[in-house]
């Protein structure tokens, strides 16, 4: 280190922290690792140089810039930044000729000499399985650079820039759920490398946790609304009142204080979102972990399931002791069943319990048990995609290499980053699709522009025709919307959700009646008089409970099928994004606001009348028939069901309004191009040259994006 920077800043070499270690972009830190004695004076006087000090917060001057690349050559050294990503953009600076080739050569040599001495084996695996993703998006990123400092007008700059940012907010959830002591909590910390969970800094796990990257550690607690808590039945005293439908930011170490079972307040959290600046994390993977099976909390099991079903990767932990228990395997089909988990990873932990031969074992039994019940239950094609992990925290946090921590890692990597990735491979060909398209239109406008200039006939009359056939494409685009559109909502099937309404109270009452015959029967076994305000309380608040518990579960399956729709049509129209309401919302208050009451008392003493009677079970089953053929809870579902239809169709109709508008503003805007080319003149040499080079500068960009 010392002799490499003696021989680039020769005597202005100045006194170092040779500990120091700087992490951050690897497109910035290859700036300041370009930065030598002789191009200094010329990088310090460019604004741009100097916000790229500000923002890695470093002051403007040569002791900053040396100290900086001392940090990197160690972040280096300790695989804290991508080497691959370093070199990468400093040959692209080599081809802006902003250094010489001499110099990347000396770079070159110099970072692939202590690379390879790093003894970072582990890491730079990671670094292989991201490269995929990151090395096409780095393509596209710099490519982005140079679209952008050529474009002069907000409308291309801001279309770039929601590019960008759209890139920035990409997330992999990760969703992961386990029986209490499958080791959720040591897992993630050995994936993450260090031991953020189950210390004093993290939630109990009955609360539903979301680790987020940021460069700054913090926690977010959220805490039930008003409408939440009543639906829960939750009282909590007036000092917890101010806290409620409400988020605070705290330190990570002040979460015992509003999480621990101990503390009132704790009733009245919702969610926890932990931010840690973690390598993991900054790659844009959200881990949600789940407060566990079969929780309690009705409310918050909905929110568990409604992250699996917006999870890329659902990681089931299984103790190597304990697995394929009956409750891992009924968690496992329920959760399968009601949402669109697509890829499963089981993870069986504590693997240093088990000798090798018999952890094989336990691995192969598990896969065939899990196997046989996921095809039992109609899941043959995700049984046959489960991938299987053995996992000890305790020797990767010993340093044992055979722990499986690192093949777990690699295998997010690859399912993320890699090649085979799709939704990577969608991000990426969404990007490139709109660089291109920006390039496209601009490079058009630019044509126009020089053949205004030059007054071409012949290349006015060609570049009109090309202004039509835009035109035209932008009419195709807006009938596949609409027809798109038609197809997604002719999907939502609300009839087959009444019918199964129907269906799922008649349930209800069979057991309902199988109940009635229990209560009557023991009385008369044990000769004891039939408790009939017994039997009208058992009557009315099953039926009551089941009709609103069916009426909740076929809403939501509405929303979830709304939902869908909503997904695939945002997904081939980046800009038609519908956001769906999923609030949950408590079902006796909206009866009570309709005006809507149900006979439950008339059922409770029709059936009474035949307590004493042989006639008791066909009373039963004639009363409860005559219940499920009003037309109020017939219609009571479905126009539930309905509304919620109605009102994302409203949603989609505002979209096709908007679009519309926009539309016919790019039509008037064609049109007046289009006039504005019919009528040739001749302009200035200087913008003539001008144009001529924007339009090589675009010719060229697009070329880079055919191979990006």
């Amino acid at each position: 280190m010392d002799k490499f920077l003696s021989e680039i800043w020769g005597s202005d070499k100045l006194f170092l922290d040779m500990k120091k270690l700087l992490i951050g972009d690897e497109r910035l830190l290859a700036v300041l690792m370009a930065t030598n004695q002789k191009n200094y004076d010329r990088f310090i006087a460019i604004y741009d140089f100097r916000d790229i000090l500000h923002t890695l917060n470093l002051k403007a001057n040569i002791y900053s810039v040396q100290s900086a690349q001392v940090g990197i050559i160690n972040a280096l050294l300790n695989s804290k930044i991508s080497k691959n990503r370093l070199l990468d953009t400093l040959k692209r600076l080599q081809n802006e000729a902003i250094i010489t080739a001499l110099e990347l050569e000396n770079l070159e040599n110099f970072i692939n000499s202590i690379s390879a001495d790093s003894g970072t084996e582990n890491q730079n695996k990671n670094n292989e399985q991201k490269d995929f993703f990151h090395t096409k998006m780095d393509n596209l990123d710099f490519i982005y650079e140079k679209l952008l400092s050529l474009c002069n007008g907000r409308y291309y700059e801001d279309r770039l820039k929601k590019a960008k940012q759209k890139n920035s907010e990409l997330v992999f959830n990760v969703v992961v759920t386990g029986v209490v002591n499958a080791g959720k909590s040591t897992l993630l910390n050995a994936i993450l490398g260090t031991k953020v969970l189950g210390t004093s800094n993290v939630p109990e796990t009955v609360n539903l946790t979301i680790l987020k990257h940021s460069d700054n550690s913090f926690a977010r607690v959220k805490f039930w609304n008003e409408s939440e808590l009543r639906e829960l039945d939750l009282d909590i005293n007036d000092g917890i009142k101010r806290f409620v439908g409400k988020e605070i930011e705290i330190k990570p170490e002040e979460l015992k204080g509003y999480t621990t079972a101990q503390n009132e307040i704790s009733k009245a959290v919702k969610i926890v979102e932990l931010y840690e600046n973690l390598e993991l994390l900054r790659d844009g993977i959200c881990i949600v972990d789940t407060p566990g099976i079969d929780d309690a909390v009705f409310l918050r099991e909905e929110i568990a399931r409604r992250y699996m079903n917006e999870c890329d990767l659902m990681v089931h932990l299984m103790n190597v002791s304990q697995s394929a228990t009956q409750k891992d395997v009924e968690f496992l089909i329920n959760s399968l069943k009601s949402s669109n988990i697509v890829r499963l990873v089981v993870v069986l932990t504590h693997a240093d319990l088990l000798q090798v031969q018999d952890l094989s074992e336990v691995i192969n039994y598990t896969k065939k048990s899990l196997e046989k019940e996921l095809k039992t239950n109609g899941l043959d094609k995700i049984s046959s995609e489960i991938n299987f992990f053995t996992i000890s925290a305790k020797k990767f946090f010993e340093g044992d290499e055979d722990s499986g921590v690192d093949s777990f890692k690699e295998y997010l990597y690859e399912i993320f980053f890699g090649q085979h990735s799709e939704k990577s491979r969608l991000v990426l060909e969404a990007y490139k699709k709109e660089l291109i398209s920006v390039a496209s239109e601009f490079l058009e406008e630019t044509k126009e522009s020089l053949l205004h200039l030059t007054g071409s006939n012949l290349e006015l009359s060609q570049n009109l025709k090309n202004l039509k056939e835009r035109k035209d494409a932008l009419a195709e685009e807006f009938k596949a919307i609409e027809d798109m559109v038609i197809i997604e909502f002719e999907k939502i099937d609300i009839n087959s959700l009444d019918a199964d309404f129907l269906m799922s109270l008649r349930l209800v009452g069979t057991t309902l009646k199988d109940r009635i015959l229990n209560e009557v029967d023991f009385a008369k076994r044990r000769k004891e008089n039939i408790d009939e305000d017994r039997i009208k309380y058992i009557i009315q608040t099953s039926l009551n409970d089941g009709l609103l518990a069916t009426a909740r579960i076929k809403r939501n399956e509405i929303l979830r099928r709304i939902k869908s729709c909503a997904t695939n049509i945002s997904l081939k129209f980046a800009d038609f994004k519908i956001d769906v309401d999923e609030k949950v919302f408590n079902i006796g208050d909206y009866l009570s606001a309709q005006g809507i009451s149900f006979g439950y008392m008339d059922v409770a003493q029709k059936i009474c009348k035949f307590l004493n009677s042989k006639e008791l079970e066909n009373s039963i089953n004639t009363s409860l028939e005559e219940f499920l053929k009003d037309e109020k809870i017939a219609n009571f579902v479905f126009n539930l069901i309905k509304f919620e239809k109605d009102e994302f169709e409203k949603k989609l109709n505002a979209k096709i309004r908007h679009r519309r508008i926009v539309f016919e503003g790019d039509e008037n805007r064609l049109a007046k191009e289009s006039e504005i080319l019919s009528k040739t003149g001749g302009e200035i040499a200087e913008n003539l040259i001008h144009f001529e080079k924007l339009r090589d500068g675009l010719s060229s960009i697009l070329e880079e994006l055919k191979d990006a």
